[in-house]
């Protein structure tokens, strides 16, 4: 048996996009090297999907602010690698070290990245993961380089997106199971399902929407709640209603959608454009998702809807017949080089493992 890996990821009552990548790539790492077994450190309180294969230790509050109790776990599991998403802090950081393990920072925000190239990081850090949706030759900017150089040159790596990979036999086991036939039907999803609006939950919005465009267009509608939805809603007499599905179950059933309409944070919007999916993106909650669908839509990626029924019913019929619409969406999404980027990265991890 090997040693542990190790995923700290920001956690708790609210967002979870940080928690899902983690669980993306450490799936893939148990894929690919099942000898290294995976433990997360995860708030008591996170209302996430959890892995068999993987061992959760539950803090009291986010990694970040357990420090005493995520120095505990590092000097006990001793893992020989540590992954750490938008959270940490310095003294969690050198006990890996002192455990002799790899540390691996991600960042998907400009203000995480910068983090990252802080000279004391530089110093610390084995490898830099950096996301860089949309840009078809991410670089270093001359200040980071000079960083770089002078401040430990870590691994850098940019990537696309991480997210579950879609599973084509389990897409049609899904659809055999909801009665729906690929290509003629939209999902909704906010994502974690756990913000809400107006005083409403953001996924009862969506439902809302759902129900016109299915009256509107004829098409089967399938609305997935989310994992932190907190509402009573479980079924309903016009379109399918999935409380919630595995990350990887959701990934099968995008695939075979014509169309999706989902919340934009980083996680959940990455996923459908990786999966080629024509998209509308919705602010279902988060600081940063107005600005992302602002961008995607000016760069031709995706269409912007008001987190209102109206407006996500108008927009989502208006593409659910528009084939030459969707088309250009999905070619301006591979011409954007957006892929899912989760199988590299496990296997850059497994590198770094060995050296």
């Amino acid at each position: 048996m090997g040693r542990p890996i190790l995923f700290a990821p920001v956690s708790g009552p609210g967002g979870s996009g940080e928690y899902y990548r983690c669980l993306a790539i450490a799936r893939a790492l148990s894929r690919r090297a099942p000898e290294h077994p995976v433990h997360f450190l995860l708030h008591r309180e996170a209302a996430v999907e959890r892995d068999p294969r993987c061992t959760y230790h539950l803090l009291d509050a986010s990694p970040t602010r357990a420090t005493p109790a995520v120095i505990d776990h590092i000097q006990a599991l001793r893992p020989a690698l540590a992954f750490y998403d938008a959270a940490g802090r310095m003294a969690q950081y050198r006990a890996v070290s002192q455990a002799g393990g790899k540390l691996v920072w991600l960042s998907n925000r400009p203000k995480k990245r910068r983090k990252g190239f802080r000279p004391r990081m530089l110093a610390r850090i084995d490898m830099h993961l950096i996301a860089a949706p949309g840009q078809q030759a991410p670089r270093l900017g001359p200040w980071e380089q000079v960083k770089w150089r002078w401040c430990g040159k870590p691994e850098i790596r940019f990537f696309s997106t991480i997210a579950p990979e879609a599973d084509p036999e389990r897409q049609a086991s899904l659809s055999r199971d909801y009665g729906l036939k690929a290509g003629e039907y939209l999902v909704f999803a906010a994502g974690g399902g756990g913000h809400f609006a107006a005083e409403r939950p953001v996924p009862e919005i969506l439902l809302d929407g759902a129900r016109r465009v299915r009256r509107e267009t004829g098409l089967d509608c399938v609305v997935v709640m989310g994992p932190q939805y907190r509402g009573k809603i479980d079924h309903d007499d016009e379109v399918t209603v999935i409380p919630r599905l595995e990350t990887s179950d959701l990934a099968a059933l995008l695939s075979g959608a014509r169309l999706a309409v989902t919340g934009a944070g980083w996680m959940m919007s990455s996923q459908v454009l990786s999966l080629g999916i024509p998209a509308i993106l919705v602010p279902a909650g988060g600081a940063d998702q107005p600005e992302r669908i602002r961008r995607y839509q000016r760069e031709g990626l995706a269409v912007a809807a008001a987190l209102e029924p109206e407006a996500i019913a108008s927009n989502a019929a208006e593409l659910a017949n528009d084939s030459r619409r969707r088309r250009e969406l999905v070619e301006g999404v591979h011409r954007a080089g957006i892929r899912n980027d989760t199988g590299t990265i496990a296997e850059a991890l497994l590198a770094l493992i060995k050296d």
